[in-house]
């Protein structure tokens, strides 16, 4: 069986660390983008089953990435955010 395929576009280091830990651990494979532009990148390349994605993100935000790819995929997104 394949392994579910997650990429997490995040710019905070130490939660990418956490977070691929975790996800990795319970089986899933994780890749991780830094920036917008680089998610969107490794979204082409990639073909991830899932996104989890950070709202405030350098050089392409999170809000702007995602209107981006809802214009031609309908892959599942799991926000994050700090924002109040």
């Amino acid at each position: 069986m394949a392994q579910e395929k997650l990429l997490v576009i995040e710019d905070d280091k130490n939660l990418v660390k956490l977070l691929k830990y975790n996800l990795e651990k319970d089986g899933y494979r994780v890749v991780s983008a830094s920036d917008g532009e680089a998610g969107l990148s490794a979204l082409r390349k990639e073909r991830p089953d899932l996104v989890v994605l950070d709202a405030m993100l350098p050089k392409l935000d999170g809000f702007e990435f995602l209107k981006m790819l809802r214009r031609d995929s309908r892959i599942p997104v799991l926000m994050l955010t700090a924002r109040g």
